[in-house]
């Protein structure tokens, strides 16, 4: 059931401002839900739209509205979870703010079509074993079971599993967890004064690496010739996909590795 609802609309700008909230009970979720306005991946930065455009944009068949939450469309645009379903060419909404990915969690659904987080869409058990890049360097599927099985240990309770992904690109990870809008906001609530490992324990993320990026090919290597090296790269890259998902509150915590890092690059310089 919708929390609240947003009140003010304003016909002038074609937005609903959040300044009030009401229970759902006293009025139609979906009627409501016709004022909102999102920014989205088919249009220009700036332009917004509603979900009644979106359906119409739809394409026959179609059942899911989907949308991703990130602080701006900068972000949006070149996260992971982005990059895994830009290759379906399918419109994505941009949730800005915290509440409007709250509401649309809770709308669940609209005009008959799923509401779906493109995070969960990555998250979900797909076909993922054809490559889409077949004309690059890759690391072999022995090496991949090698790459992992060493993360799953290196990493220990900060992951669920680990696992290969073709669904990237440009970036050599990404993390994946149940339901990540809920994860996000049930850490800043229930577990926000809980230990960090409790917090893996609850959220159970699931490292997805691409063989093809030149870290991840790399790391393969390094992890044999310079282990220690190779510990605080795949720290790094675990804790860069967790700040894309927006599951580490504070990320001054990985400034002092991120030195080490840096210094023992300039060692060889």
């Amino acid at each position: 059931m919708l929390p609240f609802c947003l009140l003010r609309y304003d016909p002038r700008e074609r937005i609903v401002h959040r300044d009030k909230y009401i229970s759902v009970n006293k009025c139609s979720k979906e009627e409501i839900a016709k004022l909102l306005r999102f920014e989205s991946s088919k249009l220009a930065p700036g332009e917004k739209t509603s979900l009644d455009d979106y359906v119409s944009r739809m394409e026959a068949g179609t059942r899911v509205i989907y949308y991703l939450s990130a602080p701006s469309r900068q972000l949006a645009e070149s996260s992971p979870y982005m990059e895994a379903l830009r290759k379906k060419d399918v419109e994505v909404l941009f949730c800005f703010e915290p509440y409007d990915e709250l509401v649309l969690m809770n709308l669940g659904q609209f005009d008959k079509k799923n509401l779906k987080s493109v995070e969960n869409e990555l998250s979900e058990p797909k076909d993922d074993k054809t490559s889409t890049t077949s004309d690059k360097e890759t690391l072999t599927e022995d090496q991949s079971k090698d790459l992992l099985s060493w993360l799953q240990v290196t990493l220990g309770n900060r992951v669920k599993s680990t696992k290969v992904t073709h669904r990237l690109e440009s970036h050599p990870c990404v993390i994946t967890v149940a339901e990540m809008g809920a994860a996000r906001h049930f850490l800043k609530t229930t577990l926000a004064d809980k230990s960090e490992e409790e917090r893996y324990r609850v959220l159970q993320p699931t490292l997805e690496v691409n063989p093809s990026h030149p870290i991840i090919r790399k790391l393969y290597t390094l992890k044999n010739s310079d282990p220690d090296l190779a510990k605080l790269v795949s720290s790094q890259i675990y804790d860069n996909a967790m700040i894309a998902a927006g599951l580490m509150d504070d990320a001054r915590v990985i400034l002092g590795r991120l030195n080490e890092l840096l210094t023992k690059a300039l060692e060889k310089h």
